[in-house]
């Protein structure tokens, strides 16, 4: 019955991950960023590498690449492993804590079961809830993050890292040296700079790749190696450069739509695929698998062990606009750049079911909406396909009024 009941998880996940990838295909190479997929998703062998997980993205990679792992990203966007984690999760958990723990308890996809540790950084309910439950598959390091963004929280939360790095050099039996950080800090510039580069093509008038399919690339460094992701997008970037030197002046542009809000994670895309099915063009986003995964580059006063955590700390915690913390201020601000840089004429706001810290910022994102001027709809959906024609509805007339916008204005 267990081998059965395996079989089943594995058919399904081959499934879905095929489906998300088929759909992403047209006349643009993404064949790097689904093998990457692939691999992480349907390769169901135990192999030799040795992982770290994260369960966020203000953990520093730099440090897990530096003791010779590789960091892996065990937030997923899967319905099978949600529906699987509700019996270990509380049912109106937020679904990416329940897929992960779903994940877990399936035992069937060798970077979970080959991770020796995770990392669990305390920033939402719903993370410190579920530590003690992840717990009773592997060891989990919990990291209080402080949610003030003051100089006085900044000292403490360079201490935390710190003490996050002695934690796993013990765990590990390795030392960090200098050396090996700066080099996986170089690495990561490097991935973070194509990454920058790729999201400018969505500025354009007349972009020349889709916005979810900027999303799936940039959401795949979670499962990838960053010297061979800034090669491949270094090559995509001039593949669409390429298609904008032959590109035509569009009679009718489509309406530009900027996604914010809770993560998009894979293989769930239902909500861009959507809207670029009902006509929108997707000219960016913030979520935090996505848009606000490769971002600041990390730069120390000097490559000494010391100053190079003040800067992890500086890119990965200070400068992150989570809405766990206290003060939204440079989150606001930052979403002002995107919009004007993008042009976007419209903001799908996304909430996954029982993510609070997003559904409590929305009042302050939709006063920013109002004074920018900018329609807002928000859409709050799980991982399943049950509520697709609900939310095409609201997002063909979302659309429709975008439209209208532009007839009136001129």
């Amino acid at each position: 019955m267990q081998e059965k009941l395996k079989e089943r998880y594995t058919r399904n996940i081959q499934r879905v991950v095929g489906t998300t990838i088929s759909n992403m295909d047209d006349t643009t190479d993404l064949s790097y960023y689904n093998s990457t997929y692939q691999n992480a998703f349907c390769n169901f062998e135990a192999t030799d590498k040795k992982y770290i997980g994260t369960y966020c993205i203000m953990i520093p990679d730099e440090i897990i690449y530096a003791l010779g792992y590789i960091p892996l990203r065990l937030c997923s966007g899967h319905q099978i492993p949600a529906l699987i984690g509700e019996e270990i999760i509380p049912r109106d958990a937020c679904p990416v804590v329940k897929a992960t723990a779903g994940f877990h308890s399936m035992k069937i996809l060798p970077m979970y079961n080959q991770c020796e540790l995770a990392i669990m950084p305390m920033t939402c309910e719903a993370k410190r809830k579920s530590t003690e439950v992840l717990a009773k598959h592997l060891p989990i390091i919990p990291v209080p993050i402080n949610m003030s963004k003051s100089n006085a929280a900044f000292e403490d939360t360079v201490l935390t890292i710190r003490g996050l790095v002695k934690t796993l050099e013990k765990q590990t039996n390795v030392k960090i040296s200098k050396k090996r950080l700066k080099q996986a800090c170089l690495d990561i510039n490097g991935a973070q700079r194509q990454a920058y580069l790729l999201q400018e093509k969505l500025y354009s008038k007349n972009p020349q790749i889709k916005g979810s399919q900027v999303m799936y690339a940039i959401n795949s460094f979670c499962y990838a190696n960053p010297n061979e992701w800034e090669n491949a997008t270094s090559k995509l970037i001039q593949e669409i450069e390429e298609k904008e030197i032959l590109a035509k002046e569009p009679k009718r542009t489509k309406p530009r739509v900027f996604i914010a809000g809770s993560p998009i994670s894979f293989p769930n895309f239902k909500l861009p695929l959507l809207l670029e099915d009902l006509g929108a063009q997707i000219v960016g986003d913030e979520s935090c698998l996505s848009g606000r995964l490769l971002y600041d580059p990390v730069i120390p006063n000097d490559y000494s062990l010391n100053s190079m955590i003040r800067a992890l700390t500086a890119r990965y915690i200070s400068a992150c606009t989570c809405p766990v913390f206290d003060n939204i201020e440079d989150r606001l601000y930052s979403l002002q750049n995107k919009m004007e840089l993008s042009k976007a004429e419209g903001i799908i706001y996304h909430v996954l079911r029982g993510c609070i810290p997003y559904d409590f910022e929305l009042a302050a994102v939709e006063e920013f909406a109002k004074k920018m001027d900018i329609p807002l709809l928000r859409v709050e959906t799980d991982f399943s396909q049950e509520d697709i024609e609900q939310v095409k509805i609201r997002f063909e007339a979302f659309i429709e009024m975008i439209e209208f916008r532009r007839k009136s204005n001129g």
